[in-house]
């Protein structure tokens, strides 16, 4: 069993996750993220789903309600994550950083912004996934909306929909699709932008019920009309692990 950790030696990232890990605090681009990633999941003909970076585990919460016969599986490299997903989930279902089998989704929900060799991370995906393997990554667009919220989490850039798509082909990926989600939050980027300075939480709204429904809605119509908008805040693609 890991060692206690002590709120302090926690990273902002970390302490944010955490206090979202109850689906409770699923907010409405969770929800339009995860009905996404399953649909893809489906389609790919995928029986178990690989969280990796997975954080708070929300995906793998909202898959046990709604998708059961997508196999949940994470893997988390923040000790104090990774104790409390194998508390939540069961330590068999920790992926043990080995071969991906074909019939496994992969999913990297806002993972590579924070990895400072992001190339480095999509060639050891691909080493590890078997041919006809799909995985969905997403990451936060825009490089411009760079703010103090991206320090204060850790990221160490923002993407476009062409740099994404160019970085994994460059690293072997057949790229499947791109796009851009939550167009209707692109408001919000240069609000965020005004706050100045290092933080010292990391501000993740909860909403009501109400504003959920609302949201909600509009995500997933945008969502599904994806490959029509010009910009968002999130940029997704689908991978495929071409045959040799």
């Amino acid at each position: 069993m890991s060692p206690p950790v002590s709120a302090e030696s926690l990273s902002p990232l970390e302490q944010q996750q955490l206090h979202v890990a109850d689906p409770a605090a699923e907010t409405f681009w969770h929800r339009v993220r995860f009905r996404l990633v399953a649909a893809m999941a489906i389609d790919s003909g995928a029986t178990a789903v690989l969280d990796i970076g997975a954080g708070s585990g929300l995906l793998g919460d909202w898959l046990h309600r709604h998708h059961p016969e997508l196999g949940y599986r994470f893997e988390e490299l923040s000790p104090a994550l990774d104790s409390d997903l194998a508390a939540r989930f069961g330590a068999d279902a920790r992926g043990d950083g080995g071969p991906i089998a074909a019939d496994t989704f992969v999913v990297m929900l806002d993972v590579l912004e924070h990895i400072a060799d992001d190339a480095g991370a999509l060639h050891e995906l691909l080493a590890r996934m078997s041919p006809g393997g799909r995985a969905a990554i997403t990451v936060p667009a825009l490089q411009w909306a760079f703010s103090s919220w991206d320090d204060a989490l850790g990221h160490q850039r923002r993407y476009s929909r062409a740099r994404l798509r160019a970085l994994a082909s460059a690293c072997g990926f057949r790229v499947v699709s791109a796009a851009y989600l939550f167009p209707e939050l692109l408001p919000l980027l240069p609000v965020r932008m005004l706050r100045k300075g290092a933080r010292a939480d990391v501000d993740f709204p909860r909403f009501g019920a109400a504003v959920t429904r609302v949201g909600e809605a509009i995500g997933n119509t945008t969502t599904r009309l994806r490959r029509a908008w010009p910009a968002g805040t999130s940029v997704v693609v689908l991978l495929e692990k071409p045959a040799p």
